[in-house]
């Protein structure tokens, strides 16, 4: 779970209107004629699917969803009892994923391969190293790189979060003891 947090609590965002819930809506048709593969959904209509105690509802059925292409909610006219849902087609769309990201300060992990996501992009640290040295030389002081590198990290970040410096001297100790012997 990305944010490990249960369903319930994503449910409770969604009704507090701070991340936008999906479904999709195949064969479904709006009035007006509005037809969409997918729509988003009030929470409150999602919400007897995820209970925290007591038995959740296996389904319901959602009546009316806004479209993409609509700033309102529209009624679904076909399949005239609307369109049954479970716990399991109510999504959030990546965007919104990002955008609650961005604005809750909720950092991303950057996955680096198979194994476990890591907090920092520790393949661009490396990269972006390697590079600078290949542009401006090695620095004379390591804690000059060390500075630079939290700067980096910094500017990328999306709620200012970098290693500390410790983090940093450790991951260049090995290769700097080889190109600065004291």
């Amino acid at each position: 779970m990305r944010w490990e947090v249960a369903p319930l609590q994503i449910i409770e965002w969604a009704m507090n209107g701070r991340i936008e819930l999906i479904v999709a809506l195949p064969d479904a048709e709006f009035e007006g004629g509005e037809e969409a593969d997918y729509a988003a959904i009030r929470a409150g209509h999602a919400r007897p699917l995820f209970r925290s105690y007591g038995d959740a509802e296996r389904h319901v059925f959602i009546r009316r969803a806004r479209p993409p292409c609509c700033s309102k909610m529209l009624a679904i006219v076909s399949p005239p009892d609307g369109v049954k849902i479970m716990a399991a087609d109510v999504l959030v769309s990546t965007a919104e994923v990002e955008r609650f990201e961005d604005e809750n300060g909720l950092v991303r992990r950057v996955v680096s391969g198979p194994g476990a996501q890591t907090r920092y992009d520790w393949d661009g640290f490396y990269c972006e190293i390697i590079c600078r040295m290949h542009d401006k030389g090695l620095p004379e002081k390591q804690k000059e790189l060390i500075d630079n590198m939290v700067e980096w990290f910094l500017d990328r970040s999306v709620n200012g979060d970098a290693p500390d410096p410790s983090t940093i001297r450790k991951k260049i100790r090995g290769f700097w003891g080889r190109l600065r012997p004291e």
